[in-house]
């Protein structure tokens, strides 16, 4: 007969016998569990000569192979390379100015295999920002930093033509995006005794017009009605005048 077995750490003995436990034509069969492996034939029989066909395989861990870090990145592992069995985690991180594309873990399955794939790491950018601006547009790249590129598309309007206060009034402009440019608004009073005639805001649009023409101040009728007064009396006092001087010269 053959000397008895046992069953191996981390997994299980099935024998047979048909002429005797451990006699001649014994044979056993070695399984492990799950996240093990053999580390040799997983069957062995009892010879003519009293011995086993071969060493008794045992379960050894399965490993998985060492996770490589990503370009611009690291990587960090519960435990060390040559340990790497099921159950094991391993973290990636990427450098400052660089996001993680994929998975940010991995882990050690028991068939020997990782769970994710490596990640990578890319450069950050400012995305595709899409909005609508009245005018004209043209595109500019800004460099920022060493490696990232950010597109820009800066609007470029068509400027209205300078404004300047009416006669007898005053004008106040608020500029938007430049002076006499678009969304550029200016407000129009007038003195007193004078009276608006036009828009009193005027607003510069994004094809290079104003919103209305240039309001003027005229006299209002209380104005008109002092103004030829004073023309009066003043025509009056100079006839006195002419009258009282030529009556002098008489005399």
């Amino acid at each position: 007969s053959c000397d008895p077995l046992k069953k191996p750490d981390h997994g299980s003995l099935e024998c047979h016998h048909p002429l005797g436990d451990f006699s001649y034509n014994s044979s056993c069969t070695v399984q492990c569990e799950e996240g093990y492996e053999l580390t040799a034939l997983d069957s062995v029989h009892c010879t003519s000569a009293g011995l086993w066909s071969a060493p008794l395989a045992a379960c050894k861990a399965v490993r998985c192979g060492a996770v490589p870090r990503p370009a611009e990145g690291s990587v960090s592992c519960d435990r060390a390379p040559a340990e790497l069995t099921a159950g094991s985690r391993c973290d990636f991180q990427c450098t400052e100015g660089y996001v993680l594309e994929g998975s940010p873990s991995t882990e050690c399955l028991p068939q020997g295999l990782w769970s994710e794939p490596v990640p990578k790491c890319k450069g950050k950018t400012a995305g595709n920002c899409r909005f609508l601006v009245p005018g004209e547009h043209t595109e500019i790249h800004i460099p920022i930093g060493l490696w990232l590129q950010t597109k820009l598309f800066a609007p470029t309007f068509s400027a209205c033509e300078p404004l300047s206060s009416p006669e007898n009034g005053s004008m106040d402009c608020s500029h938007g995006a430049g002076i006499f440019t678009y969304n550029t608004s200016c407000h129009f009073s007038c003195l007193e005794g004078w009276s608006l005639n036009g828009s009193r805001v005027l607003e510069c649009s994004h094809s290079g017009a104003w919103s209305a023409s240039l309001p003027t101040c005229e006299a209002s009728d209380q104005a008109s009605y002092v103004s030829v007064g004073i023309a009066a009396t003043s025509a009056s006092l100079l006839s006195t005048a002419s009258f009282l001087l030529w009556l002098a010269r008489r005399f």
